[in-house]
């Protein structure tokens, strides 16, 4: 498809919007199984989802101030 100067439209395949969102989730869920393997260095990898494992960080790291 060309227009008037010469040059030729091309059209996405994937619109911004949805590229956006894929590479949210993709993020999130590469976000997640990072924290499963560096907590399970040490513990169990699927104890890094309790809340009571995050409220231990906190106290150790003084966030609770």
């Amino acid at each position: 498809m060309a227009n008037y100067l010469g040059t030729e439209v091309v059209h996405r395949k994937i619109p911004i919007l949805l590229t956006i969102i894929i590479v949210l989730v993709l993020s999130f869920i590469l976000f997640m199984i990072g924290m499963m393997i560096g907590y399970g260095v040490l513990h169990s990898p699927l104890d890094v989802f309790k809340p009571s494992t995050w409220s231990h960080i906190f106290e150790l790291t003084g966030g609770n101030k």
